[in-house]
């Protein structure tokens, strides 16, 4: 049997090597050095999307919501 599809692909977590800056509030929100943030790809490969752990939170909490959604309406 062959292995699952991975569909979340372009959704990773990484740590930052240097300052990034938070895609949801770039004025007053960045991700400092060293900590980790979630980055989502864009599907043409131009740009990344970095999320602080505070931002990043709802986006994967909205995520979850809507696979388990998913998933409920295929059982």
């Amino acid at each position: 049997m062959p292995a699952p599809r991975e569909i979340l692909k372009h959704v990773c977590v990484e740590v930052a090597v240097r300052q990034r800056i938070c895609h949801r509030d770039r004025k007053k929100c960045c991700v400092p050095k060293g900590e980790p943030c979630l980055v989502i790809r864009n599907d043409s490969g131009l740009g990344d999307r970095n999320y602080c752990r505070l931002h990043a939170k709802p986006i994967l909490e909205r995520a979850r919501a809507d696979l388990n959604a998913f998933l409920a309406e295929l059982t």
